[in-house]
């Protein structure tokens, strides 16, 4: 790593910094209870839909809500509709220009300027499948947070992950006010936060044994992630706020991380069928522009959720599989029924919640299973 380089895994290092300054921050709007209600069902009751999940769940309607006050706090009213608009309906329309033959040529042009590993990716599985690009294969509300294996993969995950993103975002922006008197753009930085992964409702469909569809990768990072930005240049987001977006996965604090997010860019305006030279969010030699807004650095340091999270979901997953089969009966070749488990547990009370009771030994963890799901 050069030196002065600031990895997503570095953040660790930040960490007690960061809740420092999300102690700090003072909220316009009152803060939600940290544990929502649960509801019990019998497994023969258990949702078989992942989406029927989420809408069963507290805790989901609570980080909703919180979403759409954190939209509110913008204080641009154009950027907030715009903003709530994408939340509202998640949709690839960038893909509505799209004809025979398009995806094929967008594929050939990222492979040409190297933005596409055919070795990882190839043109098959370039765009996820959708019936209507104008509307959203399933609500934000309902989507996981990453992929089934990774945080928060739960219907609903995405709601909290983002949540939780903006709610570490906020606390590192007062923290830099607090202790530097550095002000940052409030109103970029937190819908950039928003908008991070607007597109896995789109990529992280749920499929028929309750398991959502593998993600594969464009320049080298995962596919949502240049979905994302190209949605937002679709919906003429700032470019402000683009760019900031874009830096969600990696900061431009060195040349070689710079270079990540200008590829980033680049390939979600090709995907957009937009000229990110004329739109400024590139100069013409495909270098970010000066000055770089401080914006997309807190962005990447608000997107670090899944430092634990995404420990904690594998620890939450094999302790499901267990008690699934072990407590409950299912047979172990059920993947669908188990899946079913996963799903509840992850969207009532969350993985999070889950990790913290199994830090305290699985008795807990089984009590906690107990509140919502019985034989």
């Amino acid at each position: 790593m050069a030196q002065g380089s600031l990895s997503r895994r570095s953040f660790l290092k930040l960490s007690a910094g960061a809740l420092a300054g999300m102690a700090l921050w003072r909220f316009d709007h009152p803060v939600h209870a940290s544990a929502a209600e649960v509801s019990q069902v019998s497994l023969a009751d258990l949702p078989q839909k992942a989406e029927e999940a989420a809408q069963k769940s507290a805790l989901v309607a609570e980080n909703w809500q919180r979403l759409e006050d954190d939209v509110a706090s913008l204080h641009d009213g154009a950027l907030q509709r715009k903003v709530q608009g994408v939340l509202d309906n998640p949709a690839p329309t960038f893909l509505k220009q799209y004809g025979a033959g398009d995806a094929a040529r967008v594929y050939d042009e990222l492979q040409s300027k190297g933005l596409i590993d055919p070795a990882k990716t190839d043109e098959a599985h370039l765009l996820p499948p959708i019936e209507d690009a104008g509307k959203t294969p399933q609500p934000f509300r309902t989507a996981p947070g990453s992929g089934y294996g990774s945080h928060h993969p739960y219907p609903g995950g995405l709601v909290t992950h983002t949540a939780a993103n903006v709610e570490i975002l906020k606390g590192i922006y007062q923290a830099y006010q607090t202790v530097f008197g550095y002000d940052c753009n409030y109103d970029v930085a937190v819908a950039a936060e928003l908008l991070h992964d607007l597109a896995k409702p789109y990529v992280f469909q749920w499929q028929a044994d309750g398991s959502s569809l593998k993600e594969y990768t464009i320049a080298g990072t995962g596919a949502h992630h240049i979905f994302s930005i190209a949605e937002s240049i679709q919906r003429g987001l700032p470019k402000e706020v683009v760019v900031a977006q874009a830096c969600a996965h990696n900061h431009p604090g060195s040349d070689s991380d710079a270079k990540q997010v200008e590829d980033w860019l680049a390939a979600a305006s090709i995907l957009a069928g937009k000229d990110p030279v004329a739109l400024g969010l590139l100069t013409r030699d495909g270098k970010l522009t000066e000055p770089i807004g401080e914006e997309g650095f807190l962005v990447h340091l608000g997107d670090h959720d899944w430092v634990l999270s995404g420990f904690a979901a594998k620890k939450c997953v094999d302790y499901l599989k267990d008690y699934a089969t072990q407590k409950l009966g299912v047979a172990a070749s059920d993947t669908k029924r188990i899946n079913a488990v996963r799903n509840y547990a992850g969207s009532q009370f969350s993985y999070m919640r889950l990790y913290q009771a199994l830090t305290q030994g699985t008795r807990q963890a089984d009590a906690l299973m107990v509140t919502i799901l019985k034989k």
